[in-house]
């Protein structure tokens, strides 16, 4: 079955979250990602997180559908490589700090002159100009500057980090949009063009409402626990439940605000007379304390309330709607099969898929670098001997070559 981005190559010189995870997205797509890595380092996502046999977890996701790539490219040799690759490619990913790349002479004027129809996304705590692009940024940084860490946790006490990666995932969002953006306007004029992003400029768009709020409101908008920060947007709430599991309730609409109520009442929680956000709350906090999730949950939802469980990692692996819909998906690894969400959005005609988890470094160098620039055996063995580029000795899994469409 073709992929909706088959024939499209993107160079990835990026590390960690933001930038791979751009590149990640395009991948599951039947783009050939060619992931370029410095020999004896490579990205410092395969040393992060909890490893299974000196191995990240997190890697075998974040690296999949990848070709890993050894090149030094601070070295004549190795930036001349990466140059013919670029002349081969539809797109540059990189998520260096502003200046890292102009330093090896693989900024953008150099990549644009071997190759004017090159789209490159650059990705970087602030951004490639203004006062703080010289500064380091990573997510959490970006999120507090953003306004999304102000927005998140109680009120009244300190402000919270969400515990995943909110600001490189979004920006890895948003950098797969612009490349997309960009690729389809390459159609018609031809010409390549740079997509400027800024760790903290995702969330800021995301949360749209905040700074026409402090404008006209008088006040700063900030956290308030599980409900909007401005009262009587509307009812939401995570409310444990006697199980010792949680369960969330989002009332958004007079209709479900209604229905709620309506339930509380019935259930002797709450007045007739009662209609306030905080009474009700309290109310359904009350309920849910004397059921357990299942069963909260199943009451709500047959009561016409938007609610659901709040899941562990456990329950979405088991959830039948979850494995119906095939959003988690089985990938094959060297260290047995592992659980991975599933490539998204869904497709009808052409679909994305998980087709190998985060390969080992260098993995594919020799292969890549024969089947893109034609270099010989004895070529390749020069590199290698040269320290330019390092290749595996025994592959621990094999990939088929990825076809590419003449641009």
């Amino acid at each position: 079955m073709a992929s909706a981005l088959d024939g499209i190559r993107i160079l990835e010189m990026g590390h960690a979250v933001a930038g791979p995870f751009a590149a990640s997205l395009l991948a599951d797509f039947g783009a050939e990602v060619i992931k370029v890595e410095q020999p004896g380092v490579g990205d410092s996502l395969r040393r992060m997180g909890p490893r299974i046999d000196g191995n990240s977890i997190w890697w075998s996701v974040g690296g999949r559908n990848k070709h890993s790539v050894t090149i030094d490219f601070k070295a004549p040799a190795g930036r001349e490589l990466v140059l013919r690759l670029v002349g081969s490619c539809d797109a540059v990913v990189e998520n260096y700090r502003p200046g890292v790349l102009e330093r090896a002479r693989l900024g953008w004027e150099e990549l644009s002159a071997v190759n004017p129809r090159l789209v490159m996304l650059r990705v970087s705590g602030f951004g490639q100009t203004g006062p703080y692009s010289a500064r380091g940024g990573f997510g959490k940084i970006a999120e507090a500057f953003s306004g999304a860490t102000e927005l998140t946790g109680n009120r009244g006490q300190a402000p919270l980090h969400p515990g995943y990666s909110l600001a490189d995932a979004t920006s890895g969002l948003m950098g797969a949009y612009g490349l997309m953006l960009a690729l389809f306007e390459r159609e018609r004029s031809g010409e390549g063009q740079v997509i400027d992003l800024a760790l903290y400029e995702p969330l800021l768009r995301m949360i749209e409402w905040q700074l026409p709020f402090a404008e006209t409101q008088g006040h700063e908008p900030s956290r308030n626990g599980n409900q909007f920060p401005f009262n009587e947007a509307f009812i939401t709430d995570i409310c444990a439940t006697g199980d010792g599991g949680s369960v969330v309730v989002s009332a958004a609409t007079s209709t479900s605000i209604a229905s709620l109520q309506a339930l509380l009442v019935t259930a002797g929680q709450l007045p007739a007379t009662e209609t306030s956000s905080t009474a009700t709350v309290f109310a359904l906090r009350r309920w849910c304390a004397e059921r357990d999730q299942a069963t909260a949950t199943k009451e709500l939802q047959a009561n016409n309330v938007v609610a659901g469980g709040v899941n562990t990692a456990s329950q979405i692996i088991a959830d039948e709607h979850v494995q119906a819909r095939g959003s988690v998906v089985r990938v094959p690894t060297t260290r047995g099969d592992r659980s991975m969400p599933a490539a998204l959005p869904m497709l009808s005609r052409t679909p994305g898929a998980v087709r190998w988890p985060g390969p080992e470094l260098g993995e594919h160098t020799d292969d890549v670098l024969a089947r893109c620039l034609d270099l010989t055996v004895a070529q390749l063995a020069q590199l290698r001997d040269d320290g330019v580029t390092q290749q595996l000795t025994a592959r621990s899994h094999q990939h088929p070559p990825t076809t590419r469409r003449t641009t």
